[in-house]
């Protein structure tokens, strides 16, 4: 037992101070993946300050525990230096001015904003426990801490899920695509729509595992040309698994007699998913470079896929074949997994033989194959 200034004996033990160190360590994990993303000095040297305020303070419970050695100025530092390392990350957010759209998008879409509600009310209650809770007592440090630690772990899984999402392939159009004259694409709620000329049909698209979105704008415009209304699905964290009921709010908004649901790679395995839950709303179910994973009964699926596609799992896509009654199965001669959108190579990929102009092409004339067949 060490004497602090107020007389009473602090309570410190290395258990203590292990689980103290755990939400540093989350901070520091949380700060690292921000300063990938956002690229400032400032933010880098604020965070920097922060992670050392907590690290201090770690090895001041340390040393009372261990030794017993009470070194007062690494406990009183992190007032300090918290402090300041904040108001320093807050000025490199007024210097660098991100994008509020962008930043409101990743922390209000789920599960992101739960996690991050979490962790700001395990801050609150932080607060409230450190002026009111009696630290010379060993029950008030453990429940203190506990609190901190599960504000800490929601904030660092809500960063990683942002910053995992972050790092996706660009939409890349190219000078070729001009657009369509006949089609009126509009913004809609997470997503565009693609007004062609057809007015009974409509095709739900959920784009692949980080792609941007607008990289399949021309396939649903050119479908769009051919009479099928198309809406393209803008996914949290460009991640379909985080969306996977969006085509609810479409829906329930729009009336045509026919709807199909289509995704690219995981897009296409949760556009599978979401229509085995809703059989009753779906025409068809339409894969490019994916697979079912549940049974969607006798609801028509076509898969399509590339001869070179190096990232599709063929085992799967043979296992995919079962979960339909009605199913339609189409290879493209000499097209990967990459060329069914406009976003360049995908890490992993074959070399496609033919363009994705071709790719597309073919791709159409098969997904019109099926809904003019049904």
């Amino acid at each position: 037992m060490i004497m602090k200034k107020n007389k009473k004996p602090v309570d410190a033990t290395v258990g203590m101070a292990v689980m103290d160190a755990f939400p540093v360590l989350f901070f520091a994990v949380s700060m690292v993946l921000i300063g990938l993303i956002f690229y400032s000095v400032i933010f880098d040297i604020g965070a920097v300050l922060c992670i050392l305020a907590g690290a201090g303070k770690v090895v001041w419970k340390f040393g009372l525990a261990v030794s017993g050695k009470n070194r007062v100025i690494l406990n009183k530092q992190f007032r300090y230096l918290m402090i300041g390392g904040f108001v320093l990350i807050i000025i490199s957010l007024i210097v660098r001015r991100p994008s509020v759209t962008v930043i409101w998008k990743n922390v209000s879409s789920f599960p992101c904003n739960i996690l991050i509600i979490i962790g700001i009310a395990g801050m609150v209650v932080m607060g409230i426990l450190g002026a009111r809770l009696d630290h010379s007592r060993r029950k008030a440090n453990w429940i203190e801490q506990s609190v901190n630690l599960v504000a800490q772990i929601c904030i660092v899984l809500a960063i990683v899920i942002i910053w995992y999402g972050s790092d996706y392939y660009n939409a890349d159009l190219g000078q070729d695509f001009t657009g369509s004259d006949s089609v009126q694409v509009t913004e809609i709620k997470n997503g565009l729509y693609f007004d062609g000329e057809g007015t009974d049909t409509a095709l739900i698209f959920y784009p692949g595992a980080k792609v941007e979105y607008t990289a399949y704008e021309p396939l649903m415009e050119e479908l769009a040309e051919e009479g099928v209304d198309c809406f393209l699905v803008e996914m949290p964290y460009n991640l379909a698994i985080f969306g996977v009921n969006r085509a609810d709010a479409i829906i329930s908004e729009y009336s045509y007699d026919s709807w199909y649901i289509s995704g690219h790679s995981l897009g296409g395995a949760m556009a599978a998913s979401y229509a085995a839950k809703n059989q009753d709303k779906m025409d068809g179910v339409i894969l490019l470079g994916a697979y079912a994973t549940k049974s969607l009964g006798d609801l028509p699926v076509l898969a399509v896929y590339g001869s070179e596609d190096g990232v599709l799992n063929r085992e799967k896509l043979e296992e995919g074949r079962a979960y339909s009654d009605n199913y339609t199965e189409v290879c493209i001669d000499g097209g990967n997994h990459a060329r069914f959108g406009c976003y360049g190579e995908q890490t992993g990929d074959g070399t496609a033989t033919i363009s994705r102009e071709e790719q597309r092409q073919e791709t159409i004339e098969s997904i019109m194959d099926l809904i003019n067949r049904e």
